[in-house]
């Protein structure tokens, strides 16, 4: 049985004088490079980390460098720069051939806390809210997660389910539709955790009726991603010193 979800939780400050690996890394925007920093991190500490998978964006030249390695390192690349003040506070990562994120932020508004939602083709979202006077509890950006929504969007779901919806109107099988859709957040250690509990809920009400296209181990998403994100971090890994090369 899974932990109990405290949705109740509130963080103190989004502010905070000093910041986790985690939310140090949440300041990445590229997603592969952000799992490769873990991963070095993990493996060999901060001595082992190097200025190009560290640093918050990349400047044209190396984005486009990049990218050339594997088209999931574009993932997240061309996501807006934070501004002074601006952190993101959750992210959506979607399995398309680039890896698209949508990244979910708080920055500063005088006393209050104002939030957005950006993803990398400048997508104005509707958003279920926009500012608060103090951080969100789980439960809080839980209903902003699922009380906002594309504006071109006709699947329900909010921000995240939608896109299971999507998976399952084209065609694919429900976990395969679960697989293309995940979210992460430095901040809410349990948001994860209470979209595992929403995706158990929502599989039990589609499997019965898309478990005959579900059953395959071949199923890939319609953009043809093959939804393989470890082995394209493992693929970068070993060309961390042609990047670092250039």
């Amino acid at each position: 049985m899974s932990d109990v979800i405290n949705l109740n939780y509130r963080p103190a400050t989004y502010w905070p004088e000093s910041l986790d690996q985690e939310q140090l890394l949440a300041k990445i925007l590229g997603e592969s490079r952000r799992s490769v920093a873990r991963k070095i991190l993990a493996e060999e500490g901060f001595a082992g980390l190097n200025d190009f998978f560290a640093r918050e964006t990349l400047d044209d030249d190396e984005r486009k460098n990049w990218g050339l390695l594997h088209p999931q390192c574009m993932g997240g690349e061309y996501l807006s720069e934070l501004e002074l003040g601006e952190l993101e506070i959750a992210r959506i990562s979607l399995a398309s051939t680039t890896s698209d994120q949508i990244s979910i932020r708080a920055t500063h508004a005088g006393k209050k806390i104002r939030y957005s939602v950006c993803d990398e083709y400048e997508t104005e979202f509707e958003l279920a809210f926009t500012e608060s006077e103090q951080p969100l509890t789980l439960g809080e950006l839980i209903q902003l997660i699922d009380g906002s929504k594309h504006p071109e969007e006709e699947c329900s779901g909010g921000l995240l389910v939608c896109h299971w919806e999507h998976m399952l109107s084209w065609g694919k099988g429900v976990d395969a539709a679960m697989d293309f859709a995940w979210i992460q957040s430095a901040w809410y250690r349990q948001l994860a955790a209470h979209y595992a509990n929403v995706a158990s809920t929502w599989r039990e009400r589609n499997e019965a009726e898309y478990e005959a296209e579900d059953e395959g181990a071949d199923d890939v998403p319609l953009d043809g991603s093959t939804n393989e994100v470890e082995p394209a971090v493992a693929q970068v890994l070993t060309m961390t010193k042609e990047v670092q090369a250039r």
